[in-house]
């Protein structure tokens, strides 16, 4: 990987970047602060912030859920950020998507990284930060990495 590649922020390093008591804070937050310092390309999506959303304000989830307003806050944060790029799937993601599910074995809520994978690549995006790498290492045009 080189520095100067972009990569898309996954919505678990944001969970942990805002969640301090997490063992994976640390790292995250310190990535999450690359790239809106512009030190390090750095990328997010809709569903990314959605997801973020999702677990954030959800007690089952994170041991100190954040209300409405602060999680949207957060997610601001990201949105207008000049340091870090806004990315979109394209009018073509579900023939993405579909190509995807063509060529990889997919079940259940793995949809959701389909998904993720085609906003990636209709973007030119091949680089991926998360901690769930497990979840993507099936996907051969894209490289998942856990921020360290």
């Amino acid at each position: 990987m080189t520095t100067s590649e972009l990569g898309l922020l996954d919505s678990n390093i944001l969970v942990y970047a805002a969640d301090q008591s997490s063992p994976f804070h640390q790292a995250a937050r310190t990535l999450r602060e690359k790239g809106l310092s512009k030190e390090l390309p750095l990328c997010v999506c809709p569903q990314v912030l959605n997801e973020f959303f999702a677990v954030i304000t959800n007690p089952k989830r994170v041991s100190s859920p954040r209300d409405q307003k602060e999680a949207l806050l957060e997610m601001e944060r990201y949105y207008h950020s000049k340091n870090i790029l806004k990315i979109y799937p394209s009018s073509g993601i579900i023939e993405r998507t579909t190509d995807l599910l063509r060529r990889y074995p997919v079940t259940r809520q793995e949809i959701f990284d389909v998904q993720l994978v085609a906003t990636m690549l209709a973007n030119n995006v091949t680089l991926l930060y998360t901690y769930n790498q497990s979840h993507f290492i099936k996907f051969r045009e894209i490289e998942a990495l856990a921020p360290t």
